[in-house]
């Protein structure tokens, strides 16, 4: 009798403590279930320094945005992923799994309970404001700059100087905007040539207007920028970029007013290789540039091909479109006819936008052909569509225009063929940028720099009379434009007119003195002239400013003397 009374006394004892057990598994709680969610997948950007405009580092935080974190994380627009998932693997790759969402909504069904405070992991912790660290340089926009409270999107350019005293190398560059709420995106080159420092000095005003870098050019093979949410590249040493003396870094921002006067004065970190790449890569960029969507068209589409010539690894992709873009879609038909997919995006959102790293490099040997295929909705019914009711857009670099570019990082196999591959691509990448330059010069025939950069295009490809139409056209919409005016005179005394090209050079100097440039050309034009000592004050003045150009200057001189 005692066992058989024990029995039914233990075995309520343990069907009441499972029951319990049951009870307090399925109570969600915050701490326990939702902390670890949101400190992995919301936190970077979700944070006091973050780019998000709001944290969710504790339960106050996420409890007042409870119902909107459900809704953005059920509709997949949280965290942000834009990539059709297998069709390319890449680097970073964001989203919760269908368990961590029902989890969210669970939580809230259930009365949003914090839970016992034992139960909240430790929160995640950055060694400073800078995600991968204390950078080795840090440089600053030189001013502020306050962006209006109305009006529409600005596209500005920032000339940033990078002091370094020796050449060094760069393995990686993390941007700080400083006030993340007005800017959508930002692009970075390399400045070189000092250009866009002296089309900076055109007014008063910091930074100038447009989307065109000029004579920037990307750093070594690499693509700079930056997105709300981009988690920083850390870099490796063997594929660093050169950082000489003098170089600067042309910051390209795209601001959207918020209602109120935006000050901003971004930062940039550079981070130092231990020595020079062993490797260096090449940026490929398809795209088409005679875009032009009729009003009401739900899907217009450009395609665009390059075929290679060498083989090689693909490291990153860069899709790019406006407010109209609908889907984009890369890919690469192998010589054996089977198809690698690159990226694939199915509902494009120009807000959204990210360069992305692949898993492992993909490679593609010689003879591949490059796809890309774009398409865009201009229609009443698309609910991104700037235009109401909708309008013809064409290309342009404006965000109400329409771009469709993509970028790719490419590390050819042999490094012996990346002289080749570079040479190939030029030409087929001149012409389409000739054809966009037409374009926007057909849609504003006054713009007097879009001008110069065609003439520059055109001497690239060899087309001199074209070009020296356009630098004519240039300088008789903006006189006081001496980047035009020097170069002008340099493919003019190239082609031995050198009266021509003197009488521009010395304008260039009348209207800026210490134009640098435009005294060495003087000086050279002069001395291929038989004056001498006409030419020398020049020449000495280069020297004066620049102390390194001595031994150039010499030889050249040399040169002209036999």
């Amino acid at each position: 009798m005692k066992k058989i009374a024990v029995r039914p006394f233990l075995a309520l004892i343990a069907v009441c403590f499972g029951c319990n057990a049951d009870e307090r598994r399925a109570q969600t709680t915050f701490n326990r279930d939702i902390a670890p969610i949101v400190f992995e997948h919301c936190a970077a950007c979700h944070r006091p320094e973050g780019s998000a405009p709001f944290s969710l580092l504790d339960y106050a935080d996420v409890i007042a945005r409870a119902e909107q974190i459900a809704f953005v994380t059920q509709s997949r627009y949280m965290p942000p992923w834009k990539p059709k998932r297998g069709y390319g693997h890449f680097v970073g790759e964001r989203g919760l799994t269908d368990e961590q969402i029902k989890t969210i909504q669970r939580w809230i069904d259930e009365g949003e309970q914090e839970g016992p405070a034992a139960d909240l992991p430790p929160r995640p912790q950055w060694e400073s404001d800078w995600e991968l660290g204390p950078p080795d340089l840090v440089s600053p926009m030189p001013v502020a700059y306050t962006l209006n409270a109305d009006g529409p999107d600005v596209f500005r350019n920032f000339v940033i100087p990078l002091p370094v005293d020796e050449t060094r190398y760069i393995k990686a560059v993390e941007f700080k905007p400083e006030n993340a709420r007005i800017v959508h995106h930002a692009t970075m080159m390399i400045d070189r040539s000092g250009a866009a420092r002296r089309k900076d000095e055109l007014d008063d005003e910091p930074g100038f207007e447009g989307m065109s870098f000029g004579e920037a050019q990307d750093a070594d093979g690499h693509f700079l920028g930056w997105t709300q949410g981009k988690t920083p590249y850390a870099g490796s040493d063997s594929l660093a970029w050169r950082l000489e003396q003098g170089t600067d870094l042309l910051l390209q921002l795209h601001m959207l007013p918020t209602g109120k006067a935006e000050p901003i004065q971004s930062r940039v970190g550079l981070f130092f290789a231990d020595g020079p790449p062993k490797r260096r890569p090449a940026m490929l960029r398809l795209g088409r540039k005679d875009i032009d969507i009729p009003a009401g068209a739900s899907d217009y589409r450009i395609r665009d091909i390059y075929k290679l010539p060498v083989d090689v690894e693909v490291l990153t992709i860069y899709p790019h479109a406006h407010y109209l873009g609908a889907e984009t879609k890369a890919y690469a038909e192998l010589p054996d006819g089977r198809e690698q997919g690159l990226i694939w995006i199915e509902d494009w959102d120009f807000n959204w936008q990210d360069d992305y790293r692949f898993q492992e490099p993909v490679f593609l040997p010689a003879g591949t052909t490059l796809v890309m295929e774009y398409s865009y909705d201009n229609s009443a019914k698309n609910s991104r569509n700037p235009h109401d009711p909708p309008l013809r857009v064409r290309y342009g670099l404006h965000s109400a225009d329409e771009m469709g570019d993509l970028t790719l990082q490419v590390l050819p196999r042999r490094a012996s063929d990346l002289p080749q591959l570079k040479r190939d691509f030029y030409r087929k990448w001149m012409l389409q940028e000739i054809d966009g330059y037409k374009m926007l010069i057909a849609a504003e025939p006054t713009d007097w720099d879009t001008h110069h950069t065609l003439a520059m295009f055109y001497l690239g490809s060899n087309q001199r009379a074209l070009a020296f139409t356009e630098f004519e056209l240039a300088l008789e919409h903006n006189p006081d434009y001496v980047e035009a005016r020097v170069n002008y005179g340099i493919a003019l005394a190239q082609d031995k007119k050198l009266d021509r090209a003197v009488n521009h050079l010395k304008e260039a100097l009348r209207r800026q003195p210490d134009f640098v440039q435009a005294h060495f050309n003087l000086g050279i034009a002069l001395y291929m002239l038989g004056r001498s000592e006409e030419a020398q004050p020049h020449l000495d003045e280069v020297v004066r400013q620049r102390p390194a150009m001595a031994e150039g200057i010499e030889r050249r001189l040399q040169q002209l003397r036999r």
